[in-house]
């Protein structure tokens, strides 16, 4: 699935998001460097359609990304993999 984050930036990124087992990949275009992990991850969520009442989280490499950092925050280049988990909660 491939969707393009709007915003002025003079370096786009393409990124993609995959889900936690792997099958499903949300490919994000031109993402500008400005975008933030949380602006990412709902679209991701979204063109996944993924149930929007749970809590995901994104990680990278095993390590958790804070949802208000950037792109530009993280040092991420393009063509990067972002895994996207559900978070858990005890209950």
């Amino acid at each position: 699935m491939n969707t393009s984050l709007q915003g002025a930036s003079p370096e786009l990124l393409d990124v993609t998001f995959v889900d936690w087992d792997g099958s499903r990949k949300a490919e994000l275009e031109k993402v500008p460097r400005t975008s933030t992990i949380g602006q990412m991850l709902n679209e991701a969520v979204s063109h996944l359609g993924l149930p929007l009442q749970h809590l995901y989280q994104a990680t990278l490499r095993g390590k958790e990304l804070d949802p208000g950092q950037t792109l530009d925050d993280l040092g991420i280049d393009s063509d990067v993999e972002i895994d996207l988990v559900p978070v858990v909660s005890a209950g």
